[in-house]
């Protein structure tokens, strides 16, 4: 192939790359209707306006806060066109990352082209195969590392979320208001439940009730013991009774489903090693060929129809980790 062959082709597969990725972006990760963004931003107008005075421009401002990044640009594009914007906010609150959508964007875009660059250019390998390489790992690494990170800070939530509850049930068994016993939690407990209840406090400071805090922040945590708490606390403010003889049942109530879910971790180890071994598996044996024949596992990564062959691979063994994971997953 001439140079200007070459230089044309390689034009060619990152324009592709780029209209892949922005295809992509609008209809995998932003997809949605526009009509649902307006409808929300409608609803956060209503809530807005349900404030008064200077607790109105304090809460709006607060929140215009929060989306602000090192992209303002990027973040005003991303809020005003993608109509999932807010959701992919909530993956990245409740992952405790302060990377705006805008970063979020970028490092996704950085990544593909990075692949992209690396797997045509310095691997040769066929275009197709580096443009749907470039765009699993450009749109998976970003989200998957977003996910890990949301599950462990859930699963660190979920372990001292009972000493808050029992933080609570004390401080209403002394006679402190809800209020008092919430900026308690806030003060004694550590990150994450620490920083939610903070959060929370400063909202319910700012003119908003507290059941609407709560059920913002719960926005940002996902995970069902949090939102018992509200429950508890909506079921007892519409129908009276003694609010701390309910939370100390609810602290019980989570501390056994702590001590269910570590059992069920232990059940399901077997499966979960299983499935570890299996995943690294072929990566340790390429690995050994490629050291020791480099000729004889060379034609799967130099030749288009090896690339293929091993771009299927991939996507198989990707799909069977995927059942795996599932099967060794129980919810509790």
């Amino acid at each position: 192939m001439s140079g200007a062959g070459l230089d044309l082709g390689t034009v060619t597969f990152f324009v592709a790359i780029g209209a892949g990725l922005t295809f992509l972006a609008l209809c995998v990760v932003f997809g949605g209707f526009f009509a649902e963004r307006r409808l929300r931003d409608r609803l956060e107008a209503i809530e807005t306006r349900a404030l008064t005075g200077s607790r109105s421009l304090q809460m709006a401002t607060l929140r215009r806060v929060e989306r602000q990044g090192r992209l303002p640009t990027l973040d005003r594009l991303l809020w005003r066109w993608f109509p999932n914007a807010s959701s992919i906010r909530q993956k990245l609150q409740a992952s405790g990352s302060n990377m705006t959508l805008g970063d979020y964007a970028f490092v996704a875009i950085s990544i593909a082209v990075g692949v992209a660059f690396v797997l045509y250019l310095v691997l040769d390998m066929a275009p197709g195969v580096a443009l749907g390489g470039s765009l699993l790992l450009g749109i998976g690494l970003p989200n998957v590392w977003v996910g890990w990170r949301a599950k462990k800070r859930g699963q660190k939530f979920n372990l001292l979320f009972p000493e808050a509850v029992d933080l609570i049930v004390r401080a209403l068994r002394a006679g402190l208001p809800v209020q008092e016993a919430v900026g308690n939690v806030a003060r004694d407990i550590k990150d994450p439940v620490g920083g939610i209840f903070q959060r929370v406090q400063q909202e319910v400071q700012l003119g908003t009730p507290i059941e609407a805090a709560l059920w913002r922040a719960a926005r940002t945590v996902q995970t069902d013991e949090f939102n018992f708490l509200i429950v508890a606390m909506s079921i007892q403010r519409d129908t009276g009774g003694n609010l701390a003889e309910t939370l100390a049942n609810l602290s019980a109530l989570l501390r056994a489903r702590q001590q269910l879910r570590l059992k069920i971790r232990a059940f399901t180890s077997e499966a979960r090693t299983t499935m570890l071994i299996m995943a690294g598996l072929p990566f340790l044996v390429g690995g050994g060929l490629f050291l020791i024949s480099p000729g004889y596992i060379g034609p799967l990564f130099t030749t288009e129809s090896g690339q293929m062959i091993a771009a299927a691979a991939g996507c198989s063994m990707g799909i069977g980790i995927f059942v795996m994971n599932k099967i060794a997953t129980i919810k509790v």
